[in-house]
């Protein structure tokens, strides 16, 4: 691995939601390998999502930048993620966030050796574009999804977006950079349409799937590992169900797939946000064979145990990366935002999914979601073979000499160079 000038500083500005908080960081971690000096702009309540990040590196290349979260009267005061809210708040928290505009410039000047870029989360687009132009540093869009979902937002709806979407969208095309969290191998066809008709340069690159850096131990880990281990007699025999941080499933979608899991006879952990909504009596009926996690899980180390064969998922992008490159195969439930362009990349375009239900209020037929859990963990379905092919390319793009780690190169020696004609000029 290449390793640059540790003077080369960069900011990066997540956006705070943990899906995007924490490819955030992954791409941080990355950045710091290649020897950079990383600053990571947060709030106090998001802060914990850098430990990990922290415990790896030294205090003199990993800085934090720690403001206080500004009021926004749409946003409940000691609010600072978006999983405690719905996806209508999105351009709230954009808009509170751009009041940190000036303690930023404040802190850039009195930096004794200020960043040469920004990096930050597609959704700040609305603003961090010209903070990066005030500050006479170039903005770098991260794009936590694929081209696929981005170009058809950007080449057949932007002009029907609702202005604040469109402002954001506009931000990110009109950026310096755009990186995005895929592989040329799925996304070349788009990410070269997005060169040619939008952004008409070529500093786009695609670096993923970006591995999760090790997130460490946090409480039941242990508990839930011992009770895949006990179910080991036979690999891939274990469903896991989550929709995530942000979505919250109705009484009547949970009572359906409690009903599923039910009639399955599978194996399963479910993973659930509101705990008050597991139909009663559902745990005890499911002893033994079911695992019920009320909160946060680790979903990484779940997905890549052996024993787990198929995920039930909203098909946000990051659990899609997560799955594929843990050899589970994907149940897509799309509910909104990327959710459909993926689950259409994926089932209908790849075919390495399956998708079972669509919508942010439909209710799956409980009969036939049990039927598609049971026959999900059959080792010889097409999309599972598929997705095991798909796993490999991943793993490819991102091995010494692949796709993503040529652009991760690029993007890298780009950033380097804006470092060295920044020390020219002083």
């Amino acid at each position: 691995m290449p390793s640059y000038c540790n003077a080369v500083h960069v900011l990066m500005i997540p956006y705070p939601g943990a899906g995007h908080i924490l490819p955030h960081m992954d791409l941080t971690h990355q950045l710091l390998r290649r020897g950079f000096t990383v600053t990571v702009m947060v709030t106090p309540r998001n802060l914990h999502y850098l430990h990990p990040l922290i415990s790896l590196h030294s205090s003199s290349t990993l800085q934090t930048l720690l403001l206080p979260f500004p009021s926004h009267s749409s946003i409940p005061h000691g609010v600072e993620n978006m999983q405690d809210l719905d996806i209508s708040f999105v351009p709230d928290f954009a808009a509170a966030l751009s009041k940190l505009h000036d303690p930023i410039v404040n802190w850039f000047k009195t930096h004794v050796s200020p960043p040469v870029a920004i990096v930050s989360d597609m959704l700040l687009s609305s603003w961090t574009p010209s903070l990066a132009s005030n500050l006479g540093i170039p903005n770098v869009c991260f794009v936590i999804t694929n081209a696929h979902a981005v170009c058809s937002w950007w080449v057949n709806d932007l002009n029907s977006m609702p202005d604040c979407y469109k402002k954001l969208h506009l931000g990110c095309i009109q950026s310096w950079g755009l990186v995005f969290n895929s592989f040329d191998e799925i996304d070349d066809i788009k990410l070269n349409l997005i060169k040619e008709k939008l952004t008409k340069h070529d500093r786009l690159w695609a670096v993923g799937p970006l591995l999760p850096i090790e997130r460490g131990p946090m409480g039941q880990d242990d508990q839930v590992i011992q009770w895949l281990d006990s179910c080991h007699k036979v690999d891939k025999s274990v469903v896991y169900v989550g929709f995530g941080t942000q979505i919250t499933p109705s009484k009547l979608q949970m009572e359906a797939v409690a009903s599923a899991l039910e009639q399955s006879g599978v194996c399963f952990i479910w993973v659930v946000k509101e705990p008050n909504v597991v139909p009663p009596g559902f745990e005890d009926r499911v002893a033994g064979r079911g695992v019920v996690i009320k909160g946060w899980a680790p979903q990484v180390a779940i997905l890549g145990h052996p024993a787990v064969g198929s995920y039930l998922s909203h098909c946000s992008w990051n659990p899609a990366l997560e799955g594929i490159l843990a050899e589970v195969l994907l149940l897509a439930w799309p509910m909104q935002a990327d959710h459909f362009h993926n689950a259409t990349l994926l089932v209908d375009e790849l075919g390495v999914a399956v998708r079972v239900c669509e919508g942010l209020e439909t209710v799956p037929d409980a009969t036939k979601l049990a039927r598609t859990l049971s026959d999900s963990l059959a080792m010889n379905k097409p999309e599972r073979v598929r997705a095991m092919k798909l796993r490999k390319t991943a793993l490819d793009a991102i091995g010494e000499g692949g796709s993503s780690y040529k652009a991760l190169d690029d993007f890298v020696e780009r950033l380097s160079s804006l470092g060295v004609r920044n020390k020219r000029e002083m």
